[in-house]
């Protein structure tokens, strides 16, 4: 058989030794030379052969060798990962991008690790070189938005949850976190439906879900719906930090409830000891040396005729009235109207409150007074609240003509919630200044106050309180021939109890007052102590 040699040369660069013989083909490999001779017959299947070879050394080749390696160790951080040691995974997934340092896969799972770690800073630098590199690999997005929640870049967080909700209808934790991004930019009225579809899709996180909305609800200031959602959220959450809050919501919603509520009415009805009866019974400071028990009642209404949220106008009258047992010459009854508005732009109200008073004792006309009162609260936080007054008073004494006259009066309150269960500190400091048609009635006044109201177990509530008034006259006093000086001390203590109902109270309380003067006719000390029903609606 005829025989034609074919000789091929290979570069150098393949290591080994390969030697076989066939019937039509000699194939000698040594280090660096490949001989082939072929017969004519096998020549095209010789060549599939040759490539065959090729290509199996170029996937041997270093590159590859290397890849596998940092696959090897990306295997080994996700397995870690999913154990939850975040060390280690985060030493394999460093070692992973040493040898493929934009491998997205890499990067995402690093910055992941980041993620759980906390380590937010880390975690945004990985995250984002993944999303240039592939957005579209699985769970991106959803740790690029969660990364955005956590650093507080809300606007950011909620496009892209609202996205993968969108594109993921089943996912529950886009809904929900997509609801968390917007409640926190305060857009409530998209966040609610978030909420809702996270809490159809999942009785887990219901609970939560429903809190979220309800406090969406009541800010949107539908209060019903807000109470039905918080409701379930008091007594279906798994937590019970969210069912407390709930329930701190909903008692919040009662009195939002009756803040909006037009109209108002409070009943106090008492029964006291006074050992020692004043004669004058506003602003005078003359007592009579003798005790009498006493009856007192007092009403007080108000309706809001605008009653916005954030603004109200409305008409108030309280009536106080007062039967002694056996001073009936000293019977007080005041019959006080009030217009008034408000007006809140958060976190300060204004007020303008205008009260015509009219009062008598024992049947005889005795005080026309017209008081014109603004003032605004200033809402300083949520524990602090702090309040700003101006009183101006236009007094008309019927039966003494030398008091009449002026009184202008500021005055400032703090008051400041402590302990997280109602109780409360609260002072005050103020001064007033009286003008009156007889120079014996100018003087000034220092006026404080400070207390402390503290709830106590079985609907209790303890209130003390003390006042320290600093009265100086303006003139020497035309008839004891000096200027008169008086400093006035108050204490009192009262302990109330609901009894029945919410609105209905017992409560008993105990004042002293003392009246030091530099004039002796004017010092006195008294005490009354008084049975109270009180009545709110």
């Amino acid at each position: 058989m005829k025989k034609q040699d074919f000789r091929l040369i290979l570069a150098k660069g393949i290591c080994g030794q390969f030697c076989t013989r066939t019937q039509n083909i000699l194939i000698c490999l040594a280090s660096g030379d490949l001989t082939i001779n072929i017969g004519s017959h096998t020549m095209q299947r010789l060549l599939s052969f040759i490539l065959i070879i090729l290509f199996a050394l170029c996937i041997y080749s270093p590159a590859n060798a290397e890849e596998e390696r940092g696959r090897a160790y990306y295997d080994f951080g996700v397995f870690a990962y999913e154990d939850g040691d975040y060390e280690d995974a985060e030493k394999n997934l460093k070692k992973a991008l040493e040898f493929n340092p934009d491998n997205p896969f890499y990067n995402h799972h690093l910055g992941r690790t980041y993620l759980k770690m906390e380590r937010y800073q880390d975690a945004e630098h990985y995250l984002n070189k993944a999303w240039k590199i592939n957005p579209d690999i699985l769970e991106l997005k959803y740790d690029v938005a969660f990364l955005n929640y956590k650093i507080s870049n809300h606007s950011k967080a909620a496009d892209l949850f609202s996205e993968i909700a969108k594109e993921e209808p089943s996912n529950v934790l886009a809904h929900y976190y997509a609801g968390l991004s917007l409640y926190q930019l305060k857009r409530y009225r998209k966040a609610v439906d978030y909420f809702i579809g996270a809490a159809e899709k999942s009785p887990t996180i219901k609970g939560n879900s429903y809190y979220y909305a309800g406090i969406c609800y009541l800010k949107m200031g539908d209060i019903e719906k807000a109470k039905e959602k918080l409701e379930y959220a008091r007594d279906q959450a798994d937590q019970g930090s969210i069912r407390e809050y709930a329930l701190k919501w909903l008692q919040a919603i009662e009195k939002q409830k009756k803040a909006l509520r037009p109209y108002s009415l409070y009943l106090k009805l008492s029964y006291q000891y006074d050992d020692n009866v004043r004669l004058e019974p506003v602003d005078e400071d003359i007592y009579a040396d003798e005790d009498d028990y006493v009856a007192v009642g007092y009403f007080s209404c108000t309706y809001n005729f605008v009653n916005r949220k954030d603004y109200k106008m409305g008409l108030g009258y309280s009536h106080y009235q007062t039967w002694h047992d056996d001073l009936e010459e000293y019977d007080l009854v005041g019959s006080i109207f009030n217009l008034y508005a408000k007006y809140r732009i958060r976190p300060f109200t204004f007020s303008l409150n205008y009260l015509p008073t009219y009062y008598w004792v024992e049947s005889d006309s005795f005080l026309m007074q017209h008081q014109l009162r603004p003032e605004v609260m200033w809402k300083v936080n949520e524990n602090l609240v702090t309040r700003f007054a101006y009183m101006y008073y236009r007094n008309n004494y019927f039966q003494d003509n030398g008091r009449d006259g002026h009184t202008n009066e500021v005055f400032l309150d703090a008051y400041y919630r402590i302990g997280g269960k109602g109780g409360y500190l609260f002072g005050g400091i103020g001064y007033e200044d009286n003008s009156a048609s007889h120079p014996d009635q100018h003087y000034g006044r220092l006026k404080t106050k400070l207390g402390i109201s503290i709830s106590l177990p079985k609907e209790h509530n303890l209130v003390l309180t003390g006042r320290y008034y600093d009265k100086e006259y303006d003139n020497v006093d035309s008839f004891y021939g000096v200027k008169r000086e008086d400093d006035k001390y108050y204490g009192a203590i009262s302990l109330s109890h609901k009894l029945f109902y919410k609105w209905l109270s017992l409560s008993v309380e105990f004042n002293y007052t003392k009246n030091d003067s530099n004039i002796n006719d004017y010092k006195y000390k008294s005490k009354v102590t008084t049975l109270s029903l009180t009545a709110r609606f």
